[in-house]
């Protein structure tokens, strides 16, 4: 059975805040060769939440509604506003651990720009990530490629990846979109992004979720946390 595989694929996904100060990327990095396994896995966990809260695979999970008690996906009694949802995204979290063929890491930039600073400061982030990316394919002579959430329109992240070097260039094409609510795996992104994010602006009221990125996906962040770029 193949398991090594010299292509990679990344789902990215961005979180922050300009009022907290944060802009952030994560990125889930998985090997084709354990793609399937993988996939099925995580369908097995999203088979549970059909069980347990009536939340079919096919809703697409967002970490920032659950955890806010906003954009209710389930038909029960029992759902109770943001406690619920935080319940959700603690077992999407302990499902991510234990997918096979991946692992994780973060950029994260301080800013204190707004408006249209803030979000050059996003891209110029999503900058140095890419770059960053193609030095570690580059360094273990592998390939790979970029699915974002999205339709696109945002042309700063291909701009993003039509800055690095055409000789040697390991990150092949403009990244590749795809939206949410059509893919599971960029879904699982968003978990991980959120939790990334809580790790980073952690504040009294967010206590409780701000250890969850080390505690839970700790051990497959590359980086060994969130790194600033």
């Amino acid at each position: 059975m193949v398991t090594t595989c010299n292509f990679a694929v990344f789902y990215v996904d961005d979180s922050g805040s300009e009022n907290a100060g944060y802009t952030t990327f994560t990125w889930i990095r998985v090997n084709p060769a354990h793609w399937a396994a993988a996939t099925s896995r995580w369908l097995g966990f999203r088979a549970t939440l059909r069980q347990r809260h009536g939340i079919p695979a096919s809703v697409r999970l967002h970490a920032t509604e659950l955890a806010g008690g906003r954009g209710r996906t389930a038909h029960e009694h029992a759902w109770r506003p943001g406690r619920t949802g935080l319940a959700i995204i603690r077992a999407g979290l302990d499902a991510i651990a234990t997918l096979p063929g991946i692992t994780i890491g973060t950029a994260y930039r301080r800013t204190t720009a707004r408006g249209r600073a803030f979000e050059a400061d996003k891209q110029s982030l999503y900058q140095r990530l890419t770059a960053t990316l193609n030095t570690a394919l580059d360094d273990e002579d592998a390939y790979g490629t970029v699915v974002m959430d999205g339709d696109g329109t945002n042309t700063g992240y291909t701009q993003g990846h039509r800055s690095l070097p055409r000789q040697g260039r390991r990150l092949i094409e403009d990244p590749f979109f795809r939206h949410a609510s059509a893919s599971q795996w960029v879904q699982i992104a968003d978990f991980a992004a959120w939790s990334a994010y809580r790790s980073l602006n952690a504040t009294e009221r967010r206590a409780r979720t701000a250890s969850w990125y080390e505690q839970i996906l700790g051990r497959l962040d590359v980086n060994g946390g969130p790194i600033p770029l």
